[in-house]
């Protein structure tokens, strides 16, 4: 299988696990990516699915700790309804108790890294 088809794989993955704890923040997620129509989902997921099938192979650590960072936001960003909010960690292993400080600073740092990680990821692979 080639890292193109494990980045899409990836990006999937990451879109399904928000769908477990859907809430607020996925409805403004989702009006927010009709409004630009589609630029900022294109923004945050597309470099790697472009990086998976354009990256040299010296890229592809880099390529994997981006994964693994987006895989981390997405179990670990609690979403939910007026009354009560859960992650996709929460909801997948049914405990409460992962909840608090820990997750949220999982989430803040992951995030943070990610975001980060991108353009790097985008200019190895447009160097190599």
């Amino acid at each position: 299988m080639s890292m193109g088809l494990i980045q899409i794989a990836v990006v999937g993955l990451a879109v399904l696990l928000r769908l477990t704890s859907f809430g607020w923040f996925a409805i403004i997620a989702i009006i927010v990516s009709a409004m630009s129509l589609g630029i900022v989902p294109v923004i945050v997921l597309g470099p790697l699915i472009y990086a998976g099938f354009s990256a040299p192979q010296s890229a592809w650590p880099l390529l994997i700790t981006a994964d693994l960072l987006l895989l981390v936001c997405a179990l670990t960003f609690e979403d939910g309804g007026d009354n009560t909010s859960a992650s996709p960690l929460q909801v997948l292993t049914g405990s409460r108790g992962l909840s608090g400080r820990a997750t949220d600073k999982a989430f803040q740092f992951c995030g943070i890294a990610y975001l980060l990680t991108l353009p790097a990821l985008v200019i190895w692979t447009i160097a190599g």
